[in-house]
């Protein structure tokens, strides 16, 4: 199957609140011959405000976020379109399951384009970091782990391409087309010394492969940050059926089994070893059968019969999966809803269909069309995320009223000393005081940069109070 490497660099860290500010794609054939090369830059979005100490790390200049040729909905627009051109593909890149992919589905809601595009009937998703974690433990040796200066391992993209002969140079990291190249060739070398390692990964890469092996009720091998342990599968989710329950056999049920129904609740969230872990299926789990992986168990593992011994405990326990089944109903019911449009793509519930058709649209109008559309989604979040572009993208569109309505919204939105989730003005510029305090006095490209940053966002602050 061909792939779609790709990189993101964001304007900050949170997902929720940020934007891509460059995309990189890469499109391969199965042999991992590129196929077309794609490099976008946006300006950026004037309800976002930028995180300095990414900008520091990704280099990108302020004069650059007001003079990138196309707006995030464009670049966004154009991402969707060519993973709809490129399908079938594996998506991949590095860290993506856990960050970029959720920069993705976060922004492709907030610009009405369908959040899961990256799990479309043909699409596989997997992550080089995931992989590299698979191959450290089931073929220790074949790929050189760096440290850092505090002696610790690091599977950071640079570090591991450097460390392994990949070229990526320190001023060329956190560019995307420079990291999704880097991405690719790494993936060689994995395929090259660790295959068995990606051909178990890759079956992964789907969630029909875990859940076929979790639904298999054998013992099978789980792997967490550092180490694979003994493991078997107890049940999907309820409300979830890609999320499993599975126990740590290394850790004796007897311990736990006969617990209350708030004791195996707590099993779920406690500290320090965890009997109970959830897998989930559509996130490249390291999930291996057990004639693939066992050898590479801890040297202080049991006897299989041990193991079986323990799962057998379980699956004969009178109350334990029942304890089990309520702790995973009620795991999130405690937390509270988000008052903020933008924070609920897992909580609001899904996209209707027809919300997407009206969606696809509202993209192909003109901009003077697009209004019209807007009562006709039944989705109140899509409303609003519909009246916030048009309000960003094509003001001169809007009705004096609305105009005045999304003017008050931003300057709100940039200004408030309010504790709020998102990134403001004011403690953008408190945060540049304490990177520059945090800076070598003698690296001074960084602190011209910073310099550069605090002086861009203090004109910004004062555009606000001058149109208030």
């Amino acid at each position: 199957m061909p792939f779609i490497v790709y990189d993101l660099e964001t304007s900050g860290l949170d997902p929720v609140w940020n934007v891509p500010l460059q995309a990189a794609l890469i499109h391969t054939d199965d042999e991992l011959r590129p196929l077309s090369e794609l490099s976008l830059r946006c300006r950026l979005p004037a309800h976002i405000v930028p995180s300095p100490g990414a900008l520091l790390t990704t280099g990108i200049r302020p004069d650059q976020l007001d003079q990138a040729p196309m707006s995030s909905l464009e670049l966004l627009g154009q991402i969707g379109r060519a993973l709809r051109a490129w399908t079938p593909a594996t998506i991949l890149g590095h860290n993506v399951l856990r960050y970029d992919e959720e920069v993705l589905r976060h922004n492709f809601l907030t610009h009405l384009l369908p959040p899961y595009a990256t799990q479309a009937t043909g699409l596989k998703r997997a992550d080089t970091l995931v992989m590299l974690r698979a191959a450290i433990l089931i073929e220790p040796g074949a790929i050189t782990v760096p440290v850092d200066g505090n002696g610790k391992r690091s599977l950071k993209l640079g570090a591991v391409c450097r460390a392994n002969g990949v070229a990526l140079a320190e001023d060329e990291a956190h560019d995307a087309l420079f990291d999704a190249r880097a991405t690719l060739a790494l993936f060689r070398l994995l395929r090259e010394r660790a295959p068995r390692s990606v051909e178990l990964m890759l079956a992964n890469a789907h969630k029909s492969g875990p859940i076929r092996l979790l639904s298999s009720g054998d013992l099978f091998c789980l792997g967490g940050q550092s180490a694979l342990v003994p493991a078997v599968s107890v049940m999907a989710s309820p409300g979830n059926a890609t999320s499993w329950a599975a126990l740590d056999l290394s850790i004796d049920p007897a311990s736990y089994l006969d617990g209350s129904a708030e004791d195996v609740a707590g099993l779920l969230t406690r500290s320090g070893p965890r009997p109970v872990r959830m897998v989930k299926t559509n996130a490249q789990p390291i999930v291996l059968a057990w004639e693939d992986a066992q050898h590479a168990l801890p040297a202080d593992r049991l006897d299989d019969a041990v193991y079986n011994d323990r799962a057998r405990q379980v699956r004969r326990h009178p109350t334990f999966q029942r304890h089990l089944t309520e702790a995973l109903k009620n795991r999130f019911a405690d937390r509270e809803p988000s008052p903020y449009p933008e924070a609920t793509l897992y909580s609001g519930g899904f996209l209707s269909d027809a919300d997407m058709r009206i969606c696809a649209r509202w993209h192909e109008l003109p901009w003077d069309q697009r209004g019209g559309l807007v009562k006709h989604l039944g989705d109140v979040r899509l409303q609003a995320f519909a009246n916030r572009q048009m309000f960003l993208e094509a003001p001169e569109c809007l009705a004096p009223e609305a105009w005045r309505k999304g003017r008050d919204w931003l300057r709100e939105r940039l200004t408030t000393e309010t504790d709020v989730p998102w990134l403001t003005l004011p403690k953008a510029i408190r945060e540049v005081a304490e990177l520059r305090s945090s800076l070598d006095p003698q690296d001074a490209d960084r602190h011209a940069h910073l310099d550069a940053i605090e002086r861009w966002l203090r004109e910004r602050s004062d555009r606000q109070q001058m149109a208030a």
